[in-house]
């Protein structure tokens, strides 16, 4: 036996045992728990930082003033980061006797989200903060179906269920599916108390929490992975709502793309080095469980991924070079792009993987069913899920690989590029 194949066998079982643990949890938790009630009851500042936001800036703060929710328990902080843009003065406008709660700072230098975050915090009046990037757009019910989690005095933090807001280029459509498995893993991970990340985009904390124990990491690249971890290793427990719909701009380029991942795939390989002694018996599903078949999946993932990828080019190659040999000849280009295609994807496809790969499918189909039903998307998804499985294998891969060359060389990341 190949060490290919033995390497296929590992993450089949890993897969398996993975989605079947998580699917399990899934049907547990709905059986044994009622659905909280969504609740006006706590008082709740909205903290909105932005650097060079102007596209998205006047959506994002009309979509917090049309949240249902008592305006009198509301306020709106947003924070200009030191913008080169108009960020600022779009902003400003929103701040009147008509939304007296619509309180708006300037920052002379840009210093990064942490440090924005830290001084909305500093400014905030209410008991909750919720955190809310300047590219989302989020549903009127969402913050009171957020705040009906925080029953329990030891939950810190409740994150929202995040979906792309109207997807129309390749990478948007990738990014949407991604999203919604997203929706279905966080919720199985929160019925077990193992969410390790809080998107920036939306997620709730108890200001007491940063009082006591400080805020976000100002030096940290990925700060809302970071808050989760440290509430996970101060044995909080954090929530999901998963019916709280959140819809976030994603990147819509190839670069932008890239730039988001590289960033965010760094800072996860840093902040689990650095939370290492979260891995283990003493966190119960996260330790034993969570954090452990991540790892796993996906350093199997890529270099199983670069298998398959290079195989299946040499192949082409070989199969390229025999018809040359025979003098065969393509009659255009469209001819030999479609033979080409035929010849990579029929490589990948091997028996060894075929079953794991329609099992795979079979297994986002009931994801994207869960996800649409809870945030309750009606548009159809086919298109999206057809580039997702087509496209996000080799991308995941070529991120990584990426990242972990920044991470080996200690390359700087940066938020974005300019």
């Amino acid at each position: 036996m190949s060490l290919y194949t033995i390497l296929i066998y590992i993450l089949i079982y890993i897969g398996l045992f993975s989605t079947s643990f998580y699917i399990i949890n899934i049907f547990s938790y709905y059986k044994k728990k009622k659905k909280p009630s969504p609740k006006t009851d706590k008082t709740v500042s909205i903290i909105i930082p932005a650097y060079n936001e102007e596209k998205s800036v006047a959506s994002t703060i009309k979509s917090a003033l049309s949240l249902n929710y008592p305006k009198e328990k509301l306020e709106i902080i947003f924070i200009d980061d030191g913008s080169k843009d108009k960020s600022y003065e779009i902003a400003k406008k929103f701040a009147s006797n008509q939304n007296p709660k619509v309180r708006i700072f300037k920052k002379p230098i840009n210093s990064g989200k942490g440090s924005a975050l830290n001084f909305g915090i500093k400014k905030a009046k209410h008991e909750i903060i919720v955190t809310m990037d300047a590219d989302t757009i989020v549903h009127p019910d969402s913050l009171k179906k957020m705040i009906g989690y925080f029953t329990k005095d030891y939950v810190m933090s409740v994150a929202p269920a995040m979906g792309v807001h109207k997807p129309k280029n390749i990478w948007r459509r990738i990014q949407q599916i991604e999203y919604y498995m997203g929706v279905f893993l966080r919720k199985s991970f929160a019925s077990m108390n193992a969410i390790h990340i809080t998107p920036g985009a939306f997620s709730s904390y108890r200001k007491e929490f940063f009082d006591k124990h400080g805020g976000f990491d100002e030096k940290n690249i990925t700060e809302d992975l970071e808050v989760a971890l440290r509430i996970q290793s101060l044995n909080y427990g954090l929530e999901n709502a998963e019916e709280a719909a959140v819809y976030t701009i994603g990147p819509g380029t190839f670069r932008t793309l890239m730039v988001q991942r590289r960033r965010w795939y760094t800072g996860l390989m840093k902040n689990l080095w650095n939370y290492r002694r979260l891995f283990g018996p003493k966190t119960g599903a996260l330790g034993m469980v969570v954090l452990p078949t991540a790892v796993s999946t996906i350093v199997l993932g890529v270099i199983l991924t670069l298998y398959m990828i290079t195989k299946a080019l040499l192949k082409l190659k070989n199969e390229l070079l025999t018809l040359n040999a025979i003098n065969f000849q393509f009659q255009n280009t469209l001819e030999l792009s479609s033979y080409m295609i035929e010849v990579f994807f029929l490589t990948i496809l091997t028996n060894k993987i075929l079953l794991f790969t329609i099992l795979f499918i079979t297994l986002l189909g009931c994801y994207m069913f869960f996800a649409k039903r809870k945030m309750m998307y009606k548009e159809s998804i086919k298109l999206n899920f057809t580039l997702f499985i087509i496209f996000f294998s080799p991308l995941f891969a070529f991120w990584w690989i990426v990242s972990a060359i920044y991470m080996l060389f200690n390359k700087e990341v940066v938020w974005r590029e300019e």
